[in-house]
């Protein structure tokens, strides 16, 4: 009987011990991931480029700060060129205050950690200003889109003012009405 109790005790410890562990890497998760995508409404404009983000929901990407402050973009490439060039667009942030960067995925529409997408880059598919950077959950998504759309595929560390460059010149808004994300 005694032996009993003491497996009984071994068995509660051992459940306890393992919910306390999946406690801290749940909360801890969600601290990695910083603050909640926010709304963009209508009268907000692209920290980069003045136009409506709120107008072109696929292409829609923001900038969080560990302020709670946001900034919105109409685009990949605007997102981008503020991160990139931060000094100019918003002179009185640093990049150590971002907390959270945010884009949506052009094939499902759901928001996703931007630090994590994969982008394609330079395909036939344009967004409000043009040639864009199209971010995708998984590798899997932006190979078969590139298949479809052509482009090359990148990280968000390997994307700088040298990738953005090209796809920069004839911007021009697209007027054409915003599609449905890709199925």
């Amino acid at each position: 009987m005694h032996t009993k109790q003491t497996d009984n005790t071994y068995g509660r410890q051992l459940i306890l011990m393992v919910l306390s562990a999946a406690m801290l890497l749940t909360s801890g998760l969600a601290l990695a991931a910083g603050p909640e995508p926010q709304t963009i409404t209508e009268g907000m404009s692209c920290a980069a480029c003045g136009m409506y983000p709120q107008r072109y929901p696929q292409w829609q990407t923001q900038v969080i700060f560990t302020d709670g402050a946001m900034a919105a973009f109409d685009g990949n490439k605007c997102m981008f060129r503020f991160l990139l060039n931060m000094q100019k667009f918003a002179p009185e942030r640093k990049a150590e205050q971002v907390a959270a960067i945010w884009v949506k995925d052009f094939k499902t529409g759901k928001w996703l950690d931007g630090k994590a997408a994969q982008y394609v880059i330079d395909s036939k598919e344009m967004g409000p200003m043009g040639k864009e950077l199209i971010p995708f959950a998984t590798r899997a998504a932006a190979e078969e889109f590139q298949k479809a759309n052509g482009g090359i595929i990148e990280t968000f560390a390997n994307i700088s003012m040298d990738t953005i460059r090209p796809l920069m010149g004839g911007m021009h808004m697209q007027m054409n009405m915003p599609r449905p994300p890709m199925q």
